[in-house]
């Protein structure tokens, strides 16, 4: 059986942008380690990571979640595994109702196989997410510059200078109240 030696509960990492790096779990079983996160919903997105340090079993990976109290159930956040030693993904917990009241979230970590991982569809979750949040913007500014066009001409479409500027202002100011829209 796989185990996370108890002599060391530092096995793994996460940096909460603006917060000290987390390396310190309480190991729950043989695969299994906690820890504890204050302030969850101003924690737009984190950064989860193996030491230099850890060695994990070739055919294992590691699958980070969280639990809002009293901590029975478990939300999957990403993986990590030797072949990907880190991700970085969005919570959007300032925009979970079950979050956003909540003093303190569990992180958890559970080494699984491989198969396990790839069975979830998890494991390129961080870049998906941030591709489609770009496409989702860009999306939204080539909409916004066609409403204004004065019509098409050898499939370029005409627009005012202006409306770019418009966009980015209109962008900004959304990005300022709420980074997760």
């Amino acid at each position: 059986q796989l185990l996370i030696s108890p002599m060391t509960s530092q096995l793994f990492g996460i940096v909460v942008p603006g917060r000290p790096v987390i390396t310190e779990f309480q190991l729950v079983d043989s695969t299994k380690a906690m820890t504890m996160l204050e302030q969850p919903a101003t924690v737009p997105e984190l950064t989860f990571f193996l030491l230099p340090t850890t060695v994990i079993p070739p055919g294992y990976g590691a699958i980070l979640y969280y639990s809002v109290p009293p901590f029975q159930n478990w939300v999957l956040i990403g993986s990590i595994d030797p072949s990907k030693p880190s991700g970085i993904f969005r919570t959007n917990w300032a925009n979970n109702e079950e979050v956003r009241n909540c003093p303190v979230v569990q992180l958890g970590v559970s080494l699984e196989p491989l198969e396990t991982i790839n069975n979830l569809h998890i494991a390129g979750s961080g870049v998906e997410d941030r591709f489609a949040f770009a496409h989702k913007i860009a999306l939204d500014l080539f909409q916004y510059m066609t409403s204004f066009s004065s019509g098409t001409q050898n499939g370029m479409i005409a627009v005012p200078t202006s409306i770019f500027d418009k966009w980015m202002e209109r962008f900004e100011r959304k990005y300022r109240l709420d980074p997760n829209f």
